[in-house]
């Protein structure tokens, strides 16, 4: 049973919740507080809304506050989010920020606030095994705080459903997971790197000291707060952050009128924030949008005009888990060792390819045998085409699979011969869960152009997943050679930062695997 809210019971539901945590609901939020608000009604034995209110901000009302606000929070996330971001922590910011702390003589501290159910900072955690193998807490401190404790318990054990490894490659599921049955449960060599903290953005200070994090991410949580929340929680990552420091927002959020205190620096399909206040903010890291040997772009944003969890309470510590600032070893890295870990690894079981593959690859406008249009066709339709084309990347960049196939149809509709509107279609509708219209849509995109290795993945994939063990395998082989003679520049751009002998090594092993599954499938029929 809901129970309704009057007026004045929603407006003191939502003062409560936005002077405890800084979340902010407007009438569109009225039912869903409801039901909330009735559910934990029936859970506190209150027999009316007023009742429970008075419960909630009343001075003995902080368990059941945090226990409203682990109801209402949302908790939906998964590893690998925003492909662009990841690319750009794999390719610049980790590897240089691991260099200044490694020449300072301190520990790499990392900081994934409103880390909900971990997926953040336990990515955070693969992509530096990538780079440090041998990393420990001593080297490397990533604290992941949140502020519902329900999702804390879910970050500690640490096991996932398919969901949330959606945007995951086949690499990563199987060098950082275990997989159970139908769970996915992250390796204890990744989790030892992460400390898990209940920690409220609005109501308490970062649990460092000024100037101490490295890098920080803050994704998709100030869409919930009002701008005064948000300015003022800006400042106090500006104060926490070292000079020279990251800051990752979501893609919807940004720091235009909120924060000066921040330079905006293009990386690759990625813009991130930095803090730039003395000598050492001034270390610039490459952009691959530039020419070779080109300093990146530094923006200033303008629009328009000129250990494991503490609770609270908990007293602050210094622990080998947490080091103070500027103690404890850092990582000493041999004169010439690339910050790389090897591959494959040994032990790691064979794994399809997962639904929701990041946008990596825009192959080549056409293929080189088909046939042009007229010029005159050609100019008519290239401003709408493009249009339409960049509609379509940037909802799927953004998560808005829907709108990437309707942005993608109107592309290929109005040049039937380009091959990215039915590479971002199909890779859309894999994110959906669609598998059978990613096949019609990856199937067009290998026909033009027979050697785009993008499509032949997710191609492979999606027939391995619906049934068709025996043309998954060849479309893995063919992904394979067309892999292998790719440019490695290329490959990095299109796969996250990989290299073509290690994609190779895995299309193959996946090509066997399905090509097993095949031979099973034929003799069980017989």
């Amino acid at each position: 049973m809901t129970y309704p809210m009057n007026n004045y019971e929603f407006d003191l539901l939502r003062n409560i919740l936005e002077s405890t945590a800084g979340l902010v609901h407007d009438e569109s939020r009225r039912d869903s507080l409801a039901f909330a608000v009735s559910g934990r009604m029936q859970a506190t034995g209150a027999d009316s809304v007023a009742a429970y209110l008075s419960l909630l901000g009343g001075p003995v009302g902080a368990p059941e506050r945090q226990k409203l606000i682990d109801v209402v929070t949302i908790q939906e996330t998964h590893f690998f989010r925003n492909p662009p971001q990841i690319r750009a922590l794999r390719q610049h910011v980790l590897p240089e920020l691991i260099r200044r702390s490694v020449a300072q003589d301190r520990p790499l501290t990392i900081w994934s606030a409103g880390c909900s159910t971990g997926e953040e900072p336990y990515t955070l955690a693969m992509l530096v095994r990538e780079l440090l193998p041998m990393a420990t807490r001593e080297h490397v401190r990533i604290i992941g705080s949140d502020v519902s404790a329900s999702a804390l318990d879910f970050a500690e054990a640490a096991r996932y459903g398919p969901r949330a490894v959606q945007m995951a490659e086949p690499i990563d599921l199987g060098r950082w997971f275990n997989v159970d049955q139908e769970s996915y449960v992250v390796r204890d060599d990744v989790r030892e790197l992460v400390d898990l903290r209940l920690h409220n953005l609005i109501t308490e200070a970062p649990p460092f000291d000024d100037d101490e994090v490295d890098l920080l991410l803050c994704r998709n949580v100030t869409i919930y707060f009002n701008r005064a929340t948000t300015k003022a929680l800006m400042g106090r990552f500006h104060t926490a952050l070292s000079d020279g420091g990251y800051l990752f927002l979501g893609h919807s959020e940004t720091l235009w009128q909120m924060s000066d205190a921040f330079t905006l620096v293009p990386l690759g399909d990625a813009f991130v924030y930095r803090r730039d206040d003395g000598p050492q903010g001034r270390v610039m890291l490459p952009d691959r949008r530039t020419e070779a040997g080109d300093a990146p772009i530094l923006l200033q944003e303008r629009r328009g005009r000129t250990e494991r969890r503490r609770r609270p309470g908990d007293a602050p510590r210094p622990s080998a888990s947490a080091p103070a600032r500027n103690s404890g070893p850092a990582v000493k890295l041999p004169p010439g060792q690339p910050l790389a870990g090897g591959w494959p690894p040994v032990g790691v079981p064979p794994m399809t390819l997962p639904t929701g593959q990041p946008s990596r690859a825009m192959p080549s406008q056409r293929p080189p045998s088909a046939a042009r249009p007229p010029a005159d066709a050609k100019r008519a339709g290239t401003r709408s085409t493009e249009d339409f084309l960049l509609n379509a990347r940037a909802a799927l960049a953004a998560g808005r699979y829907p709108d990437a196939v309707v942005a993608a149809a109107r592309a290929a509709k109005a040049d039937p011969l380009l091959v990215q509107p039915h590479l971002v279609s199909g890779e859309a509708l894999v994110n959906m869960g669609r598998d059978a219209d990613a096949i019609k849509e990856l199937r067009q995109a290998v026909y033009l152009q027979p050697d785009c290795a993008p499509a032949l993945l997710l191609l492979a994939g999606a027939l391995d997943r619906q049934g068709e063990p025996a043309a998954a395998g060849r479309a893995y082989r063919s992904a394979a050679a067309t892999v292998g003679d790719l440019p490695s520049e290329q490959v990095a751009g299109f796969f996250g930062g990989r290299d073509a002998a290690e994609l190779v090594a895995l299309c193959i092993r996946l090509a066997m695997q399905a090509e097993r599954s095949a031979r099973t499938k034929g003799r069980e029929k017989r």
